[in-house]
């Protein structure tokens, strides 16, 4: 009996950027190379090396993590939100509360793999959350604005 189709979620990053053709196979073999070698994640070398773009590599995630994806630059960040997480928490996390919708508290993450992190501002809101996805400079933007440097 045939498996049904795979989806983004059941993909590992790496065959999603063959997938998407945004990277090709020697460079992703050398990045997971490196990244093995410097205990790094994968996505992180292929940005240091210039091989995938910050903004492709954040909405690949979102895609694989069925979250959406954000241009957090172009939000103005609600300073009720932003209060919500302390500037400890938010770093670590490397997450913004940045507004409200109906139901939740809007988050973006740069990392939404990193359940831990996801848990932990789950449990420090106590509220509904919706999480998006951002690029790492722009959620270290935002929370510099939102916590100065």
């Amino acid at each position: 009996m045939a498996s049904p189709p795979k989806t983004a979620r059941d993909l590992p990053l790496g065959a999603l950027l063959l997938e998407e053709h945004l990277v090709d196979p020697e460079d992703l073999e050398r990045a997971l190379a490196t990244a093995r070698a410097d205990g790094r994640r994968l996505g992180e070398v292929l940005v240091a090396e210039g091989l995938v773009g910050e903004r492709a590599l954040a909405q690949l995630v979102a895609r694989q993590e069925e979250l959406d994806f954000i241009d957090l630059g172009k939000y103005d960040l609600d300073l009720e939100a932003t209060r919500l997480l302390s500037a400890a928490l938010a770093r670590v996390c490397q997450a913004v509360a940045f507004g409200f919708n109906e139901t939740a508290v809007k988050v973006a993450v740069s990392d939404p793999v990193d359940g831990a992190a996801l848990e932990e501002i789950r449990t420090t809101l106590a509220r509904p959350v919706h999480f998006f996805v951002a690029t790492r400079s722009e959620v270290e933007t935002a929370l510099a604005e939102a916590y100065g440097r």
